[in-house]
């Protein structure tokens, strides 16, 4: 069916801790309050994409973008679902979500950052608030709820589900105004041409979408005329330079999704990405010696983050370790990196080294969920389950659940030996008891 939301990157740590993230300066607490809701419905919806290369890729180019918005304060965060529909959305709080299906239909990069841009520019507008104060307050919850009942297979999935029951009259009160789509198209093309991404990529893609059935949500609640697309082409004219080419972390993260909706690999006219994706293919069938075939003609035609990775997974599906961490060691300063290279350790029986690297990265940031529940894996497999919890509670507080994140707290304190540690972990309960405090009174 169709839909999209978002993830939120909360938590920077200090020591064993992690602290709430700042209160945006640009955003009420109603607008976080909103945003903490829409996260819990989305995420409960069981569609966020896992890959943690395909999220952090996704979240860096959103927040390239940011940095070019009209406001480069507003708090943004980027969530990938996995559905075939043509669709994105922009959320309460700069929640943006994008369907799998739009990256996959889109024919490059430029495209992907158009339809970012676009749904940035409606947050930074303030669109989604501007319409909920002239009609619902509880707008925002229509909207999650429709998105949770499309995306979730299952009608008995009570609490996902529940938020739709008024769907059939919200879905024509959440169309953003022409004026609306006009602002929007025109500030998204201003921060793409920033940004070095070529501005006709929005007009591009949304000229595509006109007729493709697979995009019938996105135009519903994004009206699109002929007159609005020929406006963003000749804004886009108006722009020149030198823009960006297709990076390789595009191009294989989009063959790696239509590898698995198709579960076959489509050859390109780039050997890179087809040497890339055959190794792939080859470590999912766990082939690792055909896979390290492919690895090694893949390094010897593109050394770029996702080739080091790939072949850091697949020696350490070897049992190579050493040879894997040289390889995890060209990308250690990104999270893909170091993700991988931790997983690294844990598969051989190193977990040690493995916590010490992605401890000492969450320290410095907020990090995915994917990271949190790594680390956590790594710390049961060392039986240190009180830091296990505290993970878990990370990991649960980036979803937007926080009460559950208070429950896993709690069992870290039942848990822990160490009287420091205990009182860390009362100073972060507090702190998430005083963020929900402050939610129930703007009931």
């Amino acid at each position: 069916m169709i839909k999209i939301i978002t993830l939120c990157s909360f938590l920077a740590t200090n020591a064993y801790a992690l602290n709430l993230p700042q209160t945006n300066l640009s955003e009420s607490l109603q607008e976080q309050k909103q945003g903490n809701e829409f996260l819990q419905i989305i995420w409960n919806t069981d569609r966020v994409v896992g890959d943690v290369e395909t999220q952090v890729y996704l979240k860096k180019i959103g927040h390239e973008l940011s940095t070019f918005s009209e406001d480069p304060s507003k708090h943004f965060d980027f969530l990938m679902l996995n559905d075939n529909s043509i669709n994105a959305f922009a959320g309460p709080y700069g929640y943006i979500g994008v369907h799998t299906g739009m990256l996959l239909s889109s024919e490059s990069e430029s495209e992907l950052a158009g339809v970012l841009s676009h749904e940035m520019s409606h947050v930074t507008q303030n669109h989604l608030s501007r319409f909920s104060e002239k009609t619902d307050k509880q707008t925002y919850l229509m909207v999650a709820g429709m998105i949770a009942a499309a995306l979730v297979d299952n009608t008995n999935a009570s609490q996902a589900i529940a938020a739709s029951t008024v769907a059939g009259t919200a879905q024509q009160n959440i169309n953003f105004t022409r004026e609306h789509e006009w602002e929007a198209d025109r500030i998204g093309i201003k921060m793409l041409s920033k940004t070095g991404f070529d501005p006709s990529g929005m007009a591009h893609f949304f000229e595509k979408l006109k007729d493709d059935p697979n995009a019938q949500e996105f135009l519903r609640s994004h009206p699109l005329s002929i007159n609005r697309v020929s406006d963003a082409m000749q804004r886009s004219s108006r722009l020149t330079g030198d823009y960006r080419e297709d990076s390789f972390e595009y191009q294989t993260i989009k063959a790696k999704l239509y590898y698995h909706q198709n579960k076959r690999i489509k050859l390109n006219k780039d050997l890179s990405v087809t040497l890339y994706m055959q190794a792939y293919e080859a470590l999912e069938a766990q082939k690792y010696t055909l896979a390290k075939g492919y690895i090694k003609q893949l390094l010897e035609q593109n050394q770029s983050e996702p080739s080091y990775i790939l072949a850091g997974r697949v020696y350490s599906k070897l049992g190579q370790l050493e040879l894997a961490q040289q390889h995890f060691s060209k990308v250690i300063q990104t999270e893909s990196g170091v993700y991988y290279a931790a997983k690294a350790y844990l598969e051989n029986r190193q977990t040690q080294q493995g916590i010490q690297l992605l401890r000492r990265y969450l320290k410095q940031n907020s990090g995915t969920y994917q990271s949190h529940k790594l680390l956590s894996s790594l710390y049961v497999d060392t039986g240190s389950l009180d830091r296990a919890h505290i993970h878990n509670a990370k990991a649960l507080a980036s979803q937007g659940k926080l009460d559950q994140a208070i429950d896993r707290y709690e069992r870290a304190k039942s848990t822990t030996h160490s009287q420091d540690l205990f009182d860390v972990i009362n100073v972060e309960i507090e702190r998430l008891e005083q963020r929900i405090d402050l939610y129930k009174e703007l009931l």
